[in-house]
């Protein structure tokens, strides 16, 4: 669990109709046989994010720094420091269904009593559960990160330093279910893990190692004590 890092990636500022509009206005300087080319000097790197649309168009394209809050996500077609500069485009979120660079898996999430939305990644693919997580400081404010390929983002680490939006998936559902801290925590996820007793007898009685703060690791053994492999992140 001590390797994993957590990503949220930021969010663009334009806005367009919709993906297929958005391809319909860019065809013409749109060629994938040269679009992933990377600039000669390796520091200017940036690995190609592929972002799946909800109306079935799988983009592969760079992701740019965007603001956070704001309802869309910013790209361009080709590496952003290649000549001449890429025009810099933006989808919606709402027409966003996942987003994948590298070897972390991201989806759209919007967070109770918050009012932007973003992405989260997946950081535990199954097999029982899926967890995303949204990591913030504990004086609430994201953290601006250049990462390659990731734009701004959103980032933190298992530490006392970090809140953690915790959201949850069983395989067969759709819906992301966001765990609640405070009071409702021991009760919601010792239900919601009501398979494996010994484990949600521990967390409602509030057991050292399994609070709020614990769900990454709670959820990682849970997972391990299916006996089932770990799956590779995203689709």
């Amino acid at each position: 669990m001590h390797k994993l890092l957590l990503y949220g990636l930021a969010f663009g500022s334009l806005l367009f109709g919709g993906a297929g509009q958005l391809l319909a206005q860019t065809r013409e300087v749109r060629n994938l046989a040269t679009d992933t080319l990377q600039p000669a000097n390796p520091k200017y790197y940036l690995p190609v994010s592929r972002i799946s649309t909800a109306n079935g168009h799988l983009l592969y394209a760079f992701i740019l720094d965007g603001q956070a809050g704001a309802p869309g996500l910013t790209f361009t077609w080709r590496n952003p420091m290649t000549l001449p500069r890429p025009k810099p485009l933006t989808i919606k979120m709402a027409e966003v269904q996942w987003v994948r660079t590298g070897n972390v898996y991201y989806e759209p999430v919007h967070l109770r009593g918050q009012l932007c939305s973003g992405l989260a990644p997946r950081i535990l693919a199954g097999p029982r559960v899926e967890l995303f997580d949204v990591a913030t400081l504990k004086r609430g404010v994201p953290i601006p990160l250049p990462v390659p390929g990731g734009g701004l983002i959103w980032t933190g680490a298992f530490s006392s330093k970090y809140n953690h939006t915790w959201l949850l998936r069983r395989p067969s559902l759709t819906g992301l279910v966001q765990v609640p801290s405070g009071k409702q925590f021991a009760p919601f996820l010792a239900e919601y893990l009501a398979d494996a007793p010994a484990l949600a007898a521990a967390i409602r009685a509030g057991a050292e190692g399994h609070r709020h703060a614990d769900v990454a690791r709670l959820l990682e053994a849970y997972n391990q004590a299916a006996g089932a492999p770990h799956q590779s992140p995203g689709p």
